[in-house]
């Protein structure tokens, strides 16, 4: 089955490129974000480690508020560090899941303080599984 996940707001790549390796030469990792700049880095990094598995990874230029992807259309996402950037984290988190198919998963690492109740029920230690 080929996978097909993106790394949202990917920066540099660190998570594109571990997410390569899990989904293999028959899966798809497209790692997007804002800035042209980082992503140049990331595509540099991709030729200069020039693993086999990191030729499945493609690198878009784009806005976390407006997902140049269809509905369902990937198995995961993955944010690293992002969604503290974000401006308009509601509608970040909703595009998210509009582009995530149904059943799958989404993976949001970060450190943020939010009165945004979608993010703030994320960021609970209770949604977590971590209560006392």
């Amino acid at each position: 089955m080929e996978d097909s996940v993106l790394d949202l707001c990917c920066g540099s790549g660190d998570l594109a490129f571990l997410l390569s390796e899990k989904v293999g030469s028959q899966g798809k990792v497209i790692g997007l974000d804002f800035s042209k700049e980082l992503l140049s880095v990331a595509s540099s990094r991709q030729k200069l480690l020039s693993k086999p598995c990191y030729e499945n990874i493609e690198w878009v230029e784009g806005d976390a508020l407006d997902l140049p992807f269809s509905d369902g259309y990937f198995d995961g996402i993955t944010m690293g560090y992002g969604l503290r950037n974000v401006v308009d984290k509601r509608r970040a988190m909703q595009e998210i899941f509009r582009v995530l198919k149904e059943g799958s998963r989404v993976s949001i690492l970060d450190f943020n303080k939010s009165n945004v109740p979608i993010t703030a029920l994320i960021q609970s230690p209770l949604s977590l599984g971590m209560d006392d």
